[in-house]
């Protein structure tokens, strides 16, 4: 009888534990679909005052050439969300705040916030930074979700020889003499990107390539991994962002496609 009440308590368990998973992976599956759905209505209908993304990033997340507006389709959702975070960030929010010094520097009152070696991640827009501080955290990983999910076929764009040599050159060597390294190393094999902190480059507008780079140049962007964009972007002359920029746009990408 103990053996067999042993037996049948055993069972009971893991009935229990099955129930419990199903019931998990169930309400998990539905939560799913239900920040699907919500990142869905977002980009095509958008909020309230929040516009609708596809008016600036194409009906299919594919982007915007002409305006220079980048394709979000099949960008990882980790990388997404963490791009709405940087662009709701107020860029006056980094770092060390601290009112004048006086002559007594002792008296100087000091306000300390949680620092880091590199910044916490600031894009500056105005467009966008209006527009992801009304996003909820859940709702940036909603959008991102969707977008995350939307298949892409890049169509390559026609570019002189020239320019194309030297874009791949860049892309494949970098410029070893002046510590500059190859897109390649980060951005993966024909710029299809790697992981949640290196987007693809291939299928990106070429306008939006170059407003990137400029904007590590000039400051108002500095959410890279490791600060490590920026002091490739700082190495960059007008005519390495021309050719790179049109070496990617020409390059044959597809994602989320079968």
């Amino acid at each position: 009888m103990l053996h067999k009440a042993l037996w049948l308590g055993l069972l009971l368990t893991l009935l229990s534990v099955t129930l419990v998973f199903i019931f998990f992976h169930r309400s998990d599956r539905e939560g799913t679909l239900a920040s699907l759905k919500n990142g869905e209505s977002l980009a095509l209908q958008g909020r309230n005052t929040i516009p609708a993304c596809v008016s600036c990033h194409g009906q299919a997340g594919e982007g915007n050439d002409a305006l220079g507006y980048p394709r979000l389709a099949g960008l990882n959702a980790v990388y997404l969300a963490k791009q709405l975070a940087d662009f709701a960030r107020d860029p006056l929010d980094v770092g060390v705040k601290m009112e004048s010094i006086s002559r007594d520097y002792s008296k100087t009152p000091r306000i300390y916030k949680d620092l880091t070696i590199y910044s916490p991640g600031i894009r500056e827009h105005a467009g966008m930074h209006n527009i992801a501080k009304a996003l909820s955290a859940d709702e940036k990983r909603d959008v991102a979700a969707y977008y995350a999910g939307l298949p892409f076929i890049a169509t390559p764009k026609a570019i002189d020889f020239q320019t194309l040599e030297r874009g791949r050159d860049l892309a494949l060597r970098g410029k070893p003499e002046f510590q500059v390294p190859r897109c390649e190393a980060c951005h993966g094999p024909n710029g299809e990107g790697f992981g949640e902190h290196f987007p693809p480059l291939a299928g990106q507008p070429i306008q939006y390539l170059l407003n990137q780079i400029n904007q590590w140049q000039r400051g108002a962007r500095d959410n890279d991994h490791l600060s490590m964009m920026k002091n490739v972007a700082n190495m960059l002359t007008d005519g390495d962002k021309l050719n790179v920029a049109a070496y990617y746009s020409n390059r044959s990408y597809r994602v989320n496609v079968e």
